[in-house]
């Protein structure tokens, strides 16, 4: 049993609840994508370090559909507060570990595995929640739907089905440059979307403000001025060519970040 698959291969026909201790974060990617797209599943206590927590969560595609497993209530994810040997997939009837080259012991005796579990039961109840500021991808969906409009939603709906890696690095667009050129292709105005982007917690208007002016130094969008009654005119967001003709299937790796 390959060890990124622990989660997938021991749940299907089992119902109780399991504790993951000590998964790198390799692992805890793995399991948020498989675990998000099934049905059903049992509810998940993850206990891992916080460095590898860190380490996963960097991806925005990873700790959205970590944040969507704790907002569907499967998962409950906290912090190792003394280190574990072994990274361990258990519930009360069966102990997984993973060994050297992809492997994997298991034990059903039923005596081993109540050790087991009882133990990092305890320690998974007397540790300290991790708390994510990424939001859960339904939310994001649901809201950008709702307040910005059909369109933007559903680009971001084929950009998120297509990408492989969205994250804060400068490698890959960040989620908010993302946004932005969807929000551009769809001429709406840097207000909205970035009123929404900070009320959903993808990121403040400050930071939405400073992507716009940078993806506008690379030639990727324009800006127009929109007349309101009362204050200063409003930025409308607009698609320069490069932008307006990119396949979704690929905007996530088309350019380089310019944050």
């Amino acid at each position: 049993m390959a060890k990124q698959h622990i989660f997938t291969q021991m749940i299907p026909e089992r119902e109780e609840p399991a504790l993951y201790i000590n998964p790198r974060s390799e692992q805890i990617a793995a399991f948020a994508e498989e675990a998000v797209t099934g049905e059903d599943q049992p509810k998940v206590r993850l206990l891992a370090d916080s460095d590898e927590i860190k380490d996963a969560l960097y991806s925005f595609l990873t700790a959205s559909k970590i944040a969507e497993l704790i907002h569907r209530e499967q998962l409950s994810l906290r912090t190792l507060m003394e280190p574990a040997q072994n990274t361990i997939f258990t519930t009360e009837s069966e102990t997984v570990i993973p060994v050297v080259g992809g492997h994997s012991i298991s034990s059903s005796d039923s005596e081993l595995v109540s050790g087991i579990y009882d133990e990092f039961d305890s320690r998974f109840e007397a540790a300290e929640q991790y708390h994510l500021r990424t939001p859960a991808l339904s939310v994001v969906k649901q809201t950008l739907r709702e307040e910005i409009g059909d369109g933007v939603a559903g680009e971001l709906n084929e950009v998120l089905a297509h990408a492989e890696d969205i994250s804060k690095s400068n490698e890959y667009l960040s989620i908010v440059e993302i946004i932005l050129i969807l929000a551009a292709r769809n001429e709406t105005l840097l207000y909205d979307i970035s009123t929404w982007g900070e009320d959903v917690g993808i990121a403040s208007k400050a930071t939405f403000s400073r992507a716009k002016s940078a993806l506008e130094d690379a030639d990727l969008i324009e800006t127009e001025k929109v007349p309101i009654d009362i204050g200063r005119p409003r930025l409308r967001l607009l698609a320069t060519d490069k932008i307006a003709t990119v396949d979704l299937k690929t905007l996530s790796t088309e350019f380089q970040s310019t944050l």
